[in-house]
């Protein structure tokens, strides 16, 4: 071996020890404080832990990692297993960024309150458990997300703008196809029946065709809130959500 590619080699391999046990709370210095905030670092880069991390207001507790040097090397991404015990979220999973910024999340369990994931958006409040198992997601800069996933929101309740009790369990099934994204939604034991689907194109252009209607002779008094919503009834008393719209990339 001719003595540049060895002393290369040894750089290298001197860098790649050196990446491998830098402290997680060294690297943390120069992570943009604005973005993310994090308290009680522990471990390394390549695995550790934090007791705290604060995204975009959001907060979060007992948050660790632990990267997969071969999924990585054989991806060409950084893939690292990422675990979260919050009192308000629980995740499970492999998360990856490649070079090009995409970003992907495989074999990930999530368990969320209904508060927690009311935090996100300012059109619903809700109440119960919302249980997500993603297959695949894959989130391309400017493209329509790729996502196998399912979402089940059990003993759910909708507090705000309308409230529509008793609790029920409510599902979401995604699955990609050539077009886009399909998602079939269903109910099962909720004072509203809930049957059709939702899809979206690679141009981010969106259709929806979901039937709703009582469940029983008590729950009627749902779909007259509901009419306000709809503009009308169906003459079974049931109400049809069919739009259409254009929607922006968000990533």
């Amino acid at each position: 071996m001719k003595l540049t590619h060895l002393i290369l080699l040894s750089i290298l391999s001197f860098t790649i020890a050196v990446l491998w046990k830098m402290p997680a709370s060294f690297a943390y210095q120069y992570i943009p404080q604005g973005k993310i905030q994090a308290q009680g670092l522990s471990g390394t880069i390549w695995k550790g832990e934090a007791k705290q991390v604060t995204l975009n207001k959001i907060r979060l507790q007992n948050i660790s990692w632990s990267v997969d040097p071969l999924k990585s090397l054989t991806s060409l991404a950084l893939k690292s297993q990422l675990h979260v015990q919050d009192p308000d979220l629980n995740l499970n999973g492999l998360v990856g960024i490649n070079m090009s910024q995409t970003l992907t999340l495989d074999n990930m369990n999530i368990e969320a309150s209904g508060a927690f994931a009311s935090k996100f958006q300012k059109l619903a409040k809700i109440n119960g458990d919302i249980k997500a198992n993603i297959n695949h997601l894959e989130l391309i800069k400017n493209q329509l997300p790729i996502m196998d996933a399912s979402i089940q929101w059990q003993q759910g309740e909708l507090l705000a703008p309308i409230k529509i009790r008793p609790a029920g369990d409510y599902s979401i099934l995604i699955t990609p196809n050539d077009q886009g994204l399909k998602a079939k939604i269903s109910s099962h034991k909720a004072p509203l029946i809930l049957s059709g689907e939702a899809n979206i194109d690679k141009k981010w252009k969106y259709n929806t065709h979901i039937n709703i209607k009582a469940a029983t002779k008590a729950n009627r008094g749902l779909m007259n809130m509901l009419k306000m919503v709809v503009g009308k009834l169906e003459p079974d008393g049931s109400a049809l959500i069919k739009q259409q719209g254009q929607l922006k990339a968000f990533y």
